[in-house]
């Protein structure tokens, strides 16, 4: 006789995310987020979950699946029961969460040197497991040695999360500078200038990070 799994539901500081719980190891190493449009998103399990109207991407962890909806105008009561039966079909199917060919490859180093390998490291140790009791994920993407400022990604249920900067801060900020002295501070990558855009915001950008009271749209607004 099969058994129904037990999936269970857990809701996140995120009112966009929720995270499902099948009881079984999904995946080997670091969470995954998937997008409509992403190689990994043609996995089945991926699909048949991204397929559902009003998800916005997905996260898939060693024995989580956080759902991202696209906006409160899909509530959670239509959407759960989509979510799980098709989890429920897939942790029937005996099938892989991401097979091998479809995982995306490793990001290259951040930058930052070996100060960044060691934001690295206390990110996988301490982090990361603390974050994906939410739901989410966070990835260094560089460390800036003349400011000290490491640029942080977050992702899945922490991506948009309006507790968000309070996670960086509270959470991810004390983590890293505990262990690793050199950290003066640590900011959302969204935060940090594009390299090739609009000069004068990206002087803007860095006069913020140096000045925080700095307002960046007032000092647009003053110059228009």
């Amino acid at each position: 006789m099969i058994h129904a799994p037990i999936i269970q539901v857990e809701q996140t500081p995120n009112p966009d995310a929720l995270r499902l719980l099948p009881g079984v190891s999904l995946l080997k190493g670091p969470p995954v987020e998937i997008a409509p449009g992403d190689a990994a998103a043609q996995a089945p399990l991926a699909a048949a979950l991204l397929a559902i109207d009003g998800i916005d991407r997905i996260m898939i962890g060693p024995d989580f699946v956080t759902a991202v909806r696209r906006s409160a105008e899909f509530p959670w009561a239509a959407l759960k029961p989509q979510l799980l039966a098709e989890l429920a079909d897939f942790l029937f199917s005996g099938e892989p969460a991401l097979p091998a060919s479809l995982l995306p490859a490793p990001p290259p180093p951040a930058e930052g040197g070996l100060v960044a390998q060691q934001i690295v490291e206390v990110i996988e140790r301490y982090v990361r497991p603390m974050l994906a009791r939410d739901g989410g994920e966070a990835t260094l993407l560089r460390f800036d040695a003349e400011t000290g400022i490491a640029y942080v990604r977050m992702g899945g249920a922490c991506g948009g999360c309006p507790s968000g900067r309070t996670t960086l801060k509270q959470g991810i900020e004390q983590a890293i500078k505990r262990y690793v002295p050199e950290v003066t501070r640590v900011e959302s990558a969204l935060e940090e200038p594009e390299p090739g855009g609009d000069p004068r915001a990206r002087v803007r950008s860095w006069i913020a990070a140096r000045w925080p009271r700095f307002n960046p749209a007032a000092a647009r607004s003053s110059s228009s």
